[in-house]
C-alpha cells in the first residue's frame, strides 16, 4: 500500500472544508469553490511549457 504524500492530504481536507462550508454557509461556499477552481484553473495553465 502506498503512503499519501502531503499533497493528498491536504487536497483532501480542502475538499471536506469545501462540502461543510457548501452545507452550512451556502454563498460562502460556493465562492470559496468558484475561487479555488480560477486559482487551480490558473495554476494548470502557467504550469505548461
Amino acid at each position: 500500500m502506498e503512503q499519501l504524500s502531503v499533497r493528498t492530504v491536504v487536497l483532501l481536507l480542502v475538499g471536506i472544508l469545501a462540502v461543510v462550508l457548501i452545507v452550512r454557509a451556502p454563498t460562502l461556499g460556493f465562492a470559496m469553490v468558484g475561487a479555488t477552481a480560477v486559482v487551480a484553473l490558473l495554476a494548470q495553465l502557467m504550469g505548461r511549457e
